[in-house]
């Protein structure tokens, strides 16, 4: 008998993460091969990846980078050039560097960061499925990675190896792994250091990321009746310890290299002419953007073309419900959530949407005050940093949403759209 329930297990795992794994896959297939000319070619080249030359320059025992192919968007102080972005993807590539050299496929290294989002996606997807009831089938779970990897700014942004967009593919990297971490390991001071590591290694990818604290606050919510903040951080003090450590050498890091333990450089940045009037009047973050931002990458709708690909260039991009429509069922399910928060049997599943509206609402908030958009993009891809949210309270609300008559052939739709949508921005619009 335990020999027949352990194989039945063994059974039910093995299809789950066949399923997954066919639509990891597919998405590396379709993030790593280019179609042009009848020809499929894998993109093995070196792109304006700045992390590649500040990994050199580690090695090397200095702060400052060397030659670059471009001085687009670095930091000039003292007659030496910076980078202003936080200084993690660097030391993943220091290994890279220090065996293979300078010259790495950037876009091909990547695309490898982008795949494991979706794979962790999906086992996220799985956990919380399993924990909060939320109705999910394996194929559902699968579907709404594939929506992830190819009907989101994640697919063309995959498959670029620039500064910019591996910055962004990497901090979701190490947040989806400390989320995954901090949800699927059991021992406890394990859990919490190892959640932790990846936490701060976001954070120190891009800095707003810390503002995803409160969804890891919720998880812990969740899981009791009366939550009490001084009992979690007494409890949970070892998550932020590596926040902390990576701080204090982030502030030598800038104090070494600007002599100002708060300045990242962005006071020195070699920004372009289009840019360089408004930071003056109104600097890099500003409540003066907010406005047009919002509108920007939220409800701006693009600019359609009747000759193909049908979606005309656009610097600034376009709102990403319009690229990923999706999203729009986001709507229905704040709107249930909303209805029902007062329900005492849905206590854990509501804490979990709370800490996932926060953590998106902050996140959203420093996205719209930057100066700029993204320029230049496809859709929205800063937006990219808080739809891994949006996605779980989806998830979250799926049994209320589920519901709505005839929402399952809807939802299906609206993913195909979204693909087919990302699919021209990844193949003809970047």
């Amino acid at each position: 008998m335990f020999v027949l329930l352990e194989l039945k297990k063994s059974m039910r795992i093995l299809k789950e993460n066949g399923l997954f794994i066919v639509v990891t896959l597919t998405c590396f297939l379709l993030y790593i091969l280019r179609f042009e000319h009848g020809h499929i070619t894998i993109d093995l080249s070196s792109h304006l990846n700045y992390f590649r030359f500040q990994a050199d320059a580690f090695l090397q025992g200095h702060l400052n980078l060397g030659d670059t192919p471009s001085r687009e968007d670095l930091v000039q102080y003292n007659h030496l050039y910076y980078i202003y972005w936080p200084p993690v993807p660097a030391l993943v590539y220091m290994p890279l560097v220090s065996v293979f050299g300078n010259q790495l496929p950037d876009a091909f290294i990547n695309s490898l960061f982008a795949t494991l989002n979706v794979w962790s996606i999906m086992k996220i997807i799985s956990i919380v499925n399993r924990h909060y009831n939320c109705s999910l089938k394996t194929q559902h779970v699968a579907m709404l990675g594939l929506f992830w990897g190819l009907g989101t700014v994640h697919f063309y942004m995959a498959r670029e190896g620039t500064v910019w967009y591996v910055s962004q593919i990497m901090a979701q990297s190490f947040l989806l792994l400390a989320i995954y971490c901090f949800m699927a390991i059991q021992k406890k001071y394990t859990r919490l250091l190892i959640a932790g590591f990846f936490f701060a290694c976001a954070a120190y990818t891009r800095n707003h990321f810390v503002l995803t604290l409160p969804f890891f606050i919720a998880i812990e919510w969740s899981k009791e009746a009366k939550f009490n903040v001084k009992k979690f951080v007494f409890q949970n003090w070892i998550f932020i310890l590596p926040f902390l450590c990576f701080s204090l050498a982030n502030a030598w890091y800038n104090y070494a290299r600007f002599g100002n333990y708060f300045e990242n450089g962005l006071k020195y940045h070699l920004m372009s002419d289009f840019f360089s009037n408004v930071f003056k009047k109104f600097g890099y973050f500003s409540l003066h953007y907010f406005p047009h931002n919002l509108y920007t990458e939220v409800f701006h709708w693009p600019t359609l073309t009747s000759v193909f690909p049908f979606i005309n260039r656009d610097p600034e991009g376009f709102g990403f419900m319009w690229g990923s429509p999706f999203y729009f069922l986001i709507i229905p399910a704040l709107f249930l959530w909303f209805k029902n928060k007062n329900d005492k049997h849905e206590i854990a599943r509501f804490a979990m949407v709370k800490g996932s509206m926060l953590s998106a609402f902050l996140m959203a908030v420093i996205i719209f005050s930057i100066m700029g958009t993204g320029w230049v993009q496809f859709c929205a891809r800063y937006t990219l940093d808080f739809q891994f949210f949006l996605v779980l309270i989806l998830v979250l609300m799926w049994p209320f949403v589920s519901k709505i008559k005839l929402i399952k052939p809807i939802a299906l739709i609206l993913i195909l759209l979204s693909v087919i949508i990302q699919s021209i921005g990844a193949q003809y619009l970047i």
